[in-house]
C-alpha cells in the first residue's frame, strides 16, 4: 500500500487491480471558524480505481475539535464504483465543535476508511481546519496614575495594563500615548526618561502587558480631567495586522486655597448691631465653584437676617465679598465662626470651618479713635431744654419790665 499526499487530498493506491481512493476537504463552513463555535466539514471521497465494496468512512476528532452530541463518527458509503459506473464519489459532512480556548491557526483532523476486501483501516492525518478569532482583540484592561491627582508642575506615572483577549498570542505590539491631540488646545504633558511610544515583541493569550509612561505636567495646566488618546497596533498568529485606539485619563488638579478675612465692619462696640463684610480670596491654582458662606451663630455672635451668602464661581487669583448683619457680645475681640463649602474644578467637595477675628472697643475708645461719635439725640434734647429755659426767663423778664 502506498500513501501519497497532494494539496489537501490523500491518494491511496493498491498494487494491482484495486480501488484507488482519493479523500479531500471540499468545504468548511464557516471558514475560518472561531474558537468556541461550531463548524461543518465536508469530505469528498473519490474512487479512481476498481470497485470498492462496503466502504466505511470515519472521522477521528482530537483537541481542539469534538463531534456534536448525536453526530455519528462512522459513515457507511456502500459500494463505490469506478469512473465507468454510476457511483464513484461520495460527500460526507461532519458537525464539529471547536474548543473555547483553541488557538488561532491551522489544526489537524484525522479520518480513516476501509472496505470489505481488507481488515485494516487506512488513516489519513493531513487535513487542516483554519481556526481564527474573528477579531484578535488587544485592549485596555485598566489604567491608573500615581498620584491619582497631579498638581501642575509635578510628575506623574501613568500605568496601563493591556490585555490579550484573543485565544492565541499576539506579536509586534506598539503602544503610543498621543500627546499631540486635545479637545481644546494642546496636551499639557511631556514624557520623561523615554518617548511616548513603547514596543513589545510578544504577548500570550489572556496575559496582561504592563505599560507605563513617566510624564511631567505643565506648570500652567488647567485643573481638570484630560482624555489622552491611546493608539496601538499589533499582529495575530496568522500575521494579520490590527490598528486600534482608545482613551486613558489623567487628572490634573491642586487643592484650592481659599482665604477668609475681614473686609470692613460697621460694628466697633459690643451689643451694637451692624454690617460686617467678609472678603473671600481664591489664592490657589484651580477655580472654585458653588461657593457658599455661612456665619455660625454662637453665644457671642448673633445674625440679624440671613446667615448665608451664595458666591458661586470664584476664579483663581480673584476675590469676592459676603455681607452679614451681626449683633456681637464680649470684650476686646470676637472670633466670628464661618463655614465655607465649595467644589473644585474636578467636582471634589470641600467644607471648612474658619474664624474671622473682629476687635471690639469700649465706647470711650471708639470715640477716641473716631470710629464712634457721641449720642446726637441726647445732645439735641439737652439743647432744646436750654433753649426752653432761656425762653422762659426771657418772657418773665419782659413782664417785670412792663410793670
Amino acid at each position: 500500500m502506498l500513501i501519497g499526499v497532494a494539496s489537501a487530498a490523500v491518494n491511496t493506491q493498491y498494487f494491482g487491480k484495486a480501488p484507488n481512493l482519493l479523500v479531500s476537504i471540499s468545504r468548511q463552513e464557516p471558514d475560518p471558524v472561531e474558537p468556541g463555535k461550531e463548524i461543518e466539514v465536508s469530505f469528498k471521497i473519490d474512487n479512481n480505481g476498481t470497485t470498492a465494496n462496503n466502504v466505511l468512512f470515519e472521522i477521528l476528532p482530537e483537541y481542539p475539535f469534538s463531534l456534536l452530541e448525536g453526530e455519528p463518527k462512522t459513515r457507511s458509503l456502500g459500494t463505490m464504483g469506478t469512473s465507468q459506473s454510476s457511483k464513484q464519489a461520495a460527500i460526507e459532512r461532519f458537525r464539529l465543535k471547536v474548543a473555547q480556548d483553541a488557538g488561532d491557526g491551522y489544526h489537524k483532523v484525522k479520518v480513516r476508511y476501509k472496505d470489505s476486501s481488507y481488515d485494516t483501516w487506512t488513516t489519513l492525518e493531513n487535513f487542516k481546519i483554519k481556526v481564527q478569532t474573528y477579531d484578535a482583540l488587544l485592549g485596555v484592561d485598566r489604567f491608573f496614575s500615581v498620584p491619582v491627582v497631579t498638581a501642575p508642575g509635578d510628575k506623574a506615572k501613568l500605568s496601563i495594563d493591556m490585555k490579550n483577549y484573543a485565544s492565541s498570542p499576539l506579536k509586534n505590539i506598539k503602544v503610543l500615548l498621543d500627546l499631540t491631540e486635545a479637545e481644546e488646545g494642546s496636551m499639557p504633558f511631556a514624557p520623561i526618561g523615554s518617548s511616548n511610544e513603547k514596543v513589545f515583541n510578544y504577548l500570550e493569550s489572556n496575559f496582561v502587558l504592563p505599560v507605563s509612561f513617566d510624564l511631567l505636567v505643565d506648570s500652567g495646566a488647567v485643573s481638570k480631567a484630560y482624555k489622552i488618546p491611546l493608539k496601538f497596533g499589533y499582529s495575530d498568529y496568522l500575521n494579520k495586522n490590527y490598528s486600534k485606539s482608545s482613551f486613558v485619563t489623567l487628572i490634573v488638579g491642586d487643592k484650592p486655597d481659599l482665604g477668609v478675612t475681614l473686609e470692613r465692619t460697621e460694628v466697633y462696640t459690643a451689643e451694637t448691631p451692624g454690617n460686617v463684610i467678609l472678603r473671600l480670596v481664591n489664592k490657589g491654582n484651580p477655580d472654585i465653584k458653588f461657593l457658599n458662606v455661612k456665619v455660625l451663630q454662637s453665644e457671642n455672635v448673633k445674625v440679624v437676617g440671613s446667615d448665608e451668602s451664595y458666591i458661586g464661581k470664584l476664579d483663581s487669583d480673584d476675590f469676592s465679598t459676603a455681607e452679614f448683619k451681626l449683633f456681637l457680645k464680649g470684650e476686646n475681640s470676637i472670633k466670628i465662626p464661618v463655614q465655607v463649602s465649595y467644589k473644585d474644578t474636578n467636582n471634589n467637595d470641600y467644607r471648612e470651618n474658619r474664624e474671622v477675628e473682629l476687635k471690639l472697643y469700649s465706647n470711650g475708645e471708639a470715640k477716641a479713635l473716631g470710629v464712634k461719635s457721641g449720642n446726637g439725640y441726647t445732645w439735641a434734647v439737652i439743647l432744646l431744654i436750654i433753649i426752653g429755659v432761656g425762653y422762659y426767663y426771657y418772657r418773665k423778664r419782659n413782664k417785670n419790665n412792663k410793670k
